[in-house]
């Protein structure tokens, strides 16, 4: 082992040994367990934060002029780049895509576009997420379009209209085309309980079975895939967020997230992930459970069936507030040994990533990112940023964490969290990877691939000018070098060609 000093020597190391400051972006081709795999056949683990705008017009602003609040702009992405972030998921809204029947916003996909864009050009991957919660506004959540939801025969029944059986009677749906905020506020704590009215719950088995909202629903991911086939930063397609299991009426057998998972989400999956890839043949599908799963999930194939393992994701969520049962931990380990069984992927697309009250929140941060990197496994927090106005109102959860919605200011005690090192490309298999708060020390472990070049470098991630405030050494095996490349980025390169097989230790200190 060799211990380097990184200053800005490291300067000379990188125009030395070959390495650039430029980013690149290599596709992601397959998954295994709980890894993503480039084309260049390294192992990926990213880090990073939801972007989902769930009012209209369900996007961020990109302007550079926008209100900090609302924005996702050119300062956006740089703060997250020096953030080491490497992923964000990103709202796709079928009601932005094409909000009346046939109609599809061209203007909504190129702003879309100009995010990803932004991302790519500083080395951010992007998920696409269709977000919905409780489907629609008409039942005071969001996702599709409003004529998708009129196809629901009880939109306006006065006996199984929205929201019965909750209530007594239906909300009024008439006068602003939804309900007021003071009637979905009347379950604002408890707003999943929407999903399991007689509307709502339909509406999803209408989405789920053959017909007319299913075809719809394809068209749009069929447009959606053809609009974004040229980047190479996509991480994917997220076909449905947190699904519900269907109609429960028809089927009470369907308020077992296992058997809902089984019987009505896997068909939908393979017919949709079916229509993505005849646009994109190499398109990495994520598919999701119904959420209320705690150990055992139900699904028994990827979505496309065992030929399409290799570029299927299980993505998941947690909340302690839902997988009641079990810590973060125990519920990762879950989730990988189910993508292991299926022979696919993992990724943890969701966890709670709010600044709390005064900071409360980030010792539970802390706590998930320390699991995800024990079982190195990519996440993604929920959020970024509220994305509320002032004059709207979502009540299906809304948060900040990176930034503060008082001054628009990134906050420092969270950076120490969501910015601790990480191992985002490793060129080999990784072993271990920790990284030991107490002590601010990073260690990784892996076994080279023994390729030169860009294949053969691994990258360290993170904020390391916060991190190390004071500076760091780093430690790395005889026959490899630490390369600076800036205050977020470290290469590890072989000294030498011809090293296969060697496992390689890196290791992080504070001076």
């Amino acid at each position: 082992m060799i211990w380097h000093k990184l200053t800005s020597l490291f300067l000379l190391f990188r125009n030395t040994y070959g390495e650039s400051s430029g980013i690149s972006i290599s596709r992601i081709v397959s998954a295994q367990g709980s890894l993503l795999l480039d084309e260049l056949g390294r192992a990926r683990i990213f880090r990073g934060t939801n972007v989902v705008s769930k009012v209209f017009p369900y996007v961020p602003d990109t302007s550079d002029s926008a209100d900090p609040l609302l924005s996702f702009n050119h300062r956006d992405v740089n703060i997250l780049a020096e953030q080491g972030v490497t992923a964000i998921r990103l709202g796709v809204l079928w009601a932005g895509v094409e909000p009346t029947k046939g109609s599809y916003n061209q203007t909504y996909l190129a702003e879309l576009s100009k995010i990803v864009q932004m991302c790519s050009d500083v080395g951010i991957y992007v998920l696409l997420d269709f977000h919905q919660d409780i489907l629609s506004e008409k039942f005071c959540g969001q996702g599709v379009p409003p004529y998708i939801a009129e196809i629901n025969p009880y939109i306006e029944s006065t006996q199984k209209g929205f929201p019965l059986p909750l209530t007594q009677t239906r909300y009024d749906t008439i006068t602003n085309e939804r309900p007021s905020k003071s009637d979905c506020n009347r379950f604002y704590q408890t707003w999943g309980l929407y999903e399991m009215t007689y509307a709502a719950s339909y509406s999803y088995q209408q989405l789920y079975e053959k017909g007319q909202v299913r075809d719809a629903f394809i068209a749009f991911w069929t447009l959606v895939a053809k609009t974004f086939l040229p980047f190479n930063n996509i991480l994917g397609y997220d076909i449905i967020n947190e699904p519900f299991g269907g109609d429960i009426y028809a089927d009470p057998k369907r308020l077992n997230p296992i058997y809902a998972n089984k019987n009505d989400l896997q068909p939908f999956y393979d017919v949709v992930s079916s229509a993505i890839r005849a646009v994109d043949p190499n398109a990495i599908i994520h598919f999701e459970s119904v959420t209320m799963i705690q150990k055992d999930v139900g699904f028994t194939s990827v979505p496309g069936g065992e030929e399409y393992a290799s570029k299927s994701v299980f993505n998941f969520h947690y909340y302690s507030t839902v997988q009641r049962e079990y810590s973060v931990n125990e519920t990762i380990g879950f989730r990988v040994d189910t993508a292991k069984s299926l022979n696919c992927g993992a990724f943890f697309g969701e966890y709670e990533m709010g600044w709390g009250t005064y900071g409360d929140n980030i010792p539970n941060i802390l706590k998930t990112l320390q699991a995800a990197d024990a079982h190195l496994i990519s996440a993604t927090g929920w959020d970024f940023k509220d994305y509320v106005p002032k004059d709207a109102f979502v009540i299906t959860g809304a948060n900040n964490g990176l930034i503060d919605p008082e001054d628009g200011q990134v906050r420092s005690d969270f950076v120490t969290v969501f910015s601790r090192p990480y191992a985002h490309t490793i060129a080999g298999t990784p072993k271990s990877m920790e990284y030991i708060d107490s002590r601010r020390e990073f260690l990784l472990v892996f076994v080279f691939n023994g390729k030169s070049g860009a294949s053969g470098t691994t990258e360290i991630r993170g904020n390391f000018g916060i991190i190390y405030s004071d500076g760091y050494d780093v430690k790395v095996t005889d026959g490899f070098r630490a390369v600076f490349v800036d205050n977020s980025r470290i290469h590890i390169v072989p000294v030498k060609e011809g090293q296969g097989n060697v496992v390689v230790t890196f290791q992080m200190l504070p001076k």
